[in-house]
């Protein structure tokens, strides 16, 4: 299937029609089609359909004036303005990405915030070694109380008498 119908980019999506045409009258996701003409698109591709929902679960953590500056970070950067094949995390209203470079590694990259402030910045994350995640990961599910062990000699005494009468 080459392109979807709005009706079918409203089921796939969880969008309604009204927020459809917004974002596509601001320009986040304009559908296939006539590009001048946002009343009446033909349709929209799959790469879109992945984009509105990658707009979709971003707007349950931001704003979407927070959305479009990271669409305005990618596009002046990256030349790529696709949200749904990028690692993004959102926290204390700064939005920051995870890029992963085979040549240098994963890097950290700010891309938007409430202040426009260090966006490109590259921010330095500290990882522990695994071994430690494992451990602190295995003191918080062990059990606070150790069950009670009987050895089984002293079970035995308690259940068989070893002299009978």
């Amino acid at each position: 299937m080459q392109q979807f119908t709005r009706r079918e980019t409203v089921i796939l999506t969880h969008t309604s029609p009204s927020r459809l045409a917004y974002l596509a009258r601001i320009g986040v996701v304009i559908p296939k089609g006539d590009e001048s003409n946002v009343t009446r698109p033909t349709g929209y591709s799959w790469e879109q359909i992945l984009e509105l929902r990658a707009i979709r679960h971003l707007r349950r953590q931001t704003s979407l004036q927070m959305i479009r500056k990271i669409l305005a970070f990618l596009e002046d950067t990256e030349g790529d303005r696709t949200l749904h094949n990028k690692h993004l995390i959102v926290a204390d209203g700064e939005v920051t990405w995870v890029q992963t470079r085979p040549d240098v590694g994963p890097q950290v990259v700010q891309v938007a915030d409430k202040d426009n402030r260090h966006v490109g910045q590259l921010q330095l994350m500290a990882l522990p070694p695994f071994n430690h995640v494992a451990n602190d990961r295995w003191q918080t599910t062990r059990p606070t109380r150790r069950p009670k062990v009987v050895p089984l000699d002293r079970f035995r005494h308690r259940v068989v008498p070893l002299h009978p009468k």
